[in-house]
């Protein structure tokens, strides 16, 4: 083809944004489809395949150097047959290359680069690959030749590599058979020391940089302090949690998480904005406070909360993927300030002191400007300049807000507007805890509007959900993050306003899973629905990702589940995993930690609490226990007139109390007698050994 006469590709009837911006390269992209390997088989050509996202920095950059470039450009697509995919679009996808990828070189991560026979088959991958060599990584024309040359003069030493990795792909999903329940004292307590080693004590975190949150790995601390009394677990977090507020890493005038720090203080973020970072970590800011009482730790949750309902959240009220790093072709450029554009902002009385809490200076700390940062805390601020606290910190909010309002004037982060089913179940949980922890209805009213989204456009007749909506007339069939989020969601939900369609969906959804996606011979979740058109085998993803792993999530929902509605086959099911992953959550350290958490749920069993009488949903005995940090409780509110229920007969039987609302605690097989004071509440919680504030 003449690629000097190109002016759209065929991405250009995507719905994706990370592929409408491949639209005008002079490469002839196909999208994931049948066709593009029906072509590659009738001209025996190898797959070039490409697999990125929108706020993938590197994905722009190999794109800007080779993509783009006509030379570059007319080797792709007179040697191969080129696909580019968006890894959240096709995550099965992702996560087959990317496993091929790191078993082969040892490395991971995007944009990926993998060389495939016609039949998927991968024989060669990598990541990036730069127009010229350097740094002893060949350029991507020379790659581009030697595989072509390779692919058509050596063809035994291709069948041979295809021989090889066929073996190895299809041994994958065939696991040992499953063994005992693992043992908990050997689970639990190697994992911890695994993260106490690991922990920086200078700057918080579990690793030296680049830095992520390690959501997953906090939550496991939190529950094992809750369980164990090990305070260290606990300070270990907050300091972690703290220090990634107060850092670069955090959107200081905006609110929200940055993708993660690439150095080991949380000073200089990769400032791509991902949904469900910010999702997952607003329960841990919040569990924070709930240990604490500390009004940091709620400010950071409902500050994050309120980024993403302002702008990440489409008309309907569903939730957008990704804001990018990068904003007039320069990373970071929307986030950073100039020192003197600041102090106009900024009184005169407060100009030095606000700017020395941000870490504002004349020379800048990233490339001759500012990243904002809290160099030291509020409370020795006030101390050392002798001011009233209160009053400052008003007026230090009203600069934020007018900071914000210049910024947004700015040439804006693309948006990538897709609309995923698990990261919203995600950002619809996170949004309940808001909820839970201030009682009010703006987040009430956007975690609700969020879940009906849901249901009117990803649920189907015959109780399956779509991951994505490609095309109007194409969907793309949900995976098991996509249910493992999202009845999560819908527990949390039943849990926080005792919505009982909550419930009956989310045991709808569940028996679905069940009969779609279970392993009937060993146990586990697939990936990909039985339904699905499998790439190459289907896998299990049992290791916590950039997201915790869904079959992990299924796990807990199953044993929630069980408790709430006494059907015995969701708990079996649960331990049924856990027999499965017994070496991992024995053995393993890194990447297992959603799956410990379910097993401490399943080991030392939820509260059961139940708040009995005729009052309004949300009394203050109630609230209350909202306020406490209690990471397991099957929670439900019973009163006479509740009409046909999935709820267990054991969680409301026997439990009115006829005076008014009470609160009835059980905790493995033991009840409480009708509660009705706080100070009653958190007398028999404490009386547990659990660490109730």
């Amino acid at each position: 083809m003449n690629i000097n006469n190109v002016q759209q590709n065929r991405l250009s009837k995507e719905k994706s944004p990370y592929l409408l911006q491949h639209a005008n390269n002079p490469v002839d992209w196909y999208a994931w489809s049948e066709e593009a390997f029906e072509r590659a088989r009738q001209e025996s050509k190898p797959i070039l395949l490409s697999i990125g996202y929108s706020a993938c920095h590197w994905c722009h950059v190999m794109a800007h150097e080779s993509f783009e470039n006509d030379i570059t450009a007319t080797l792709m697509n007179d040697l191969f047959v080129n696909i580019k995919v968006d890894r959240e679009e096709y995550p099965d996808v992702d996560h087959l290359y990317q496993t091929f990828v790191q078993m082969t070189t040892g490395r991971g991560g995007w944009p990926l680069t993998v060389f495939l026979t016609p039949d998927k088959v991968p024989f060669y991958g990598g990541t990036y690959f730069p127009a010229k060599p350097g740094y002893g990584i060949i350029s991507f024309p020379e790659l581009l030749k030697k595989i072509h040359d390779i692919y058509q003069n050596n063809p035994d030493k291709i069948a041979q590599s295809v021989s090889e990795v066929q073996k190895i792909l299809y041994s994958l999903p065939h696991e040992k058979i499953p063994g005992n329940l693992p043992d908990p004292e050997k689970s639990f307590s190697r994992f911890y020391q695994i993260l106490k080693n690991s922990f920086d004590d200078t700057y918080g975190g579990f690793s030296k940089a680049p830095k992520f949150p390690h959501v997953a790995d906090m939550k496991f601390l939190l529950q094992y302090y809750h369980y164990e009394d090990e305070k260290l677990a606990k300070d270990m977090v907050l300091f972690t949690l703290r220090k990634m507020a107060m850092g670069g890493i955090y959107d200081q005038f905006g609110g929200g998480f940055h993708r993660y720090s690439t150095d080991e203080k949380w000073l200089v973020p990769h400032f791509e904005k991902m949904l469900y970072d910010n999702a997952l970590s607003i329960p841990l800011y919040v569990d924070a406070f709930r240990l604490t009482s500390d009004v940091f730790f709620k400010n950071i949750a409902l500050e994050t909360a309120d980024f993403i309902l302002r702008e990440l959240t489409d008309d309907e009220g569903a939730f957008y993927s990704t804001l990018d790093a990068d904003s007039e072709g320069e990373e970071g450029k929307y986030y950073l300030w100039d020192y003197q554009e600041v102090q106009k902002i900024v009184d005169p009385d407060l100009q030095n002191i606000f700017c020395e809490y941000y870490g504002l200076t004349p020379a800048g700390n990233f490339a001759g400007k500012n990243i904002p940062y809290m160099n030291r805390s509020f409370e020795s601020l006030i101390r050392n300049y002798q001011m009233n606290k209160v009053k400052t910190f008003r007026r230090f909010q009203d600069y934020k807000k007018e900071l914000y309002k210049n910024r947004i004037k700015r040439v804006k982060p693309d948006l990538d507007n897709k609309i995923l089913t698990d990261w919203n179940g995600m950002m619809i949980s996170a949004l309940w805890t808001v909820y839970q922890l201030t009682g009010k209805q703006n987040y009430y009213e956007a975690a609700k509007k969020a879940i009906q989204y849901i249901q009117k456009y990803r649920l189907n007749e015959d109780s399956s959900l779509s991951h994505f909506i490609k095309n109007n007339d194409e969907k793309i069939l949900g995976y098991i993050d996509d249910y493992a989020y999202f009845i999560q969601a819908l527990i949390d939900g039943f849990e926080t306003v005792q919505d009982q369609d909550y419930l009956n969906l989310a045991v709808r959804l569940s028996h679905y899973t069940l009969n779609s996606f279970w392993d009937a011979k060993k146990g586990g979740f697939y990936f990909t629905d039985m339904n699905a058109d499998t790439t190459l085998v289907r896998l299990k993803q049992k290791y916590d990702s950039s997201t915790p792993a869904g079959n992990n999530i299924m796990c807990l929902n199953l044993l929630r589940l069980g408790y709430y509605t006494g059907n015995k086959e969701f708990a079996a099911r649960a331990e049924d995993i856990f027999r499965l992953f017994q070496n991992d959550l024995e053995n393993r350290g890194y990447g297992i930690a959603s799956l410990l958490s379910a097993f401490i749920f399943y080991y030392f069993s939820p509260l059961e609490i139940t708040v009995s009488g005729k009052k309004a949903l949300k009394p203050e005995i109630f609230e209350k226990l909202f306020q406490l940090f209690v990471p397991h409780k099957i929670l439900v509110h019973y009163h006479p007139n509740l009409n046909k229920t999935l709820v267990s007969p054991d969680l409301i039987g026997n439990r009115e109390n006829p005076s008014g609302s009470a609160v009835f605690i059980c905790y493995r097989g033991s009840c409480s007698l009708p509660l009705e004071s706080q100070s009653q509440i958190v007398k028999i919680l404490q009386s547990l050994s659990l660490n109730i504030q």
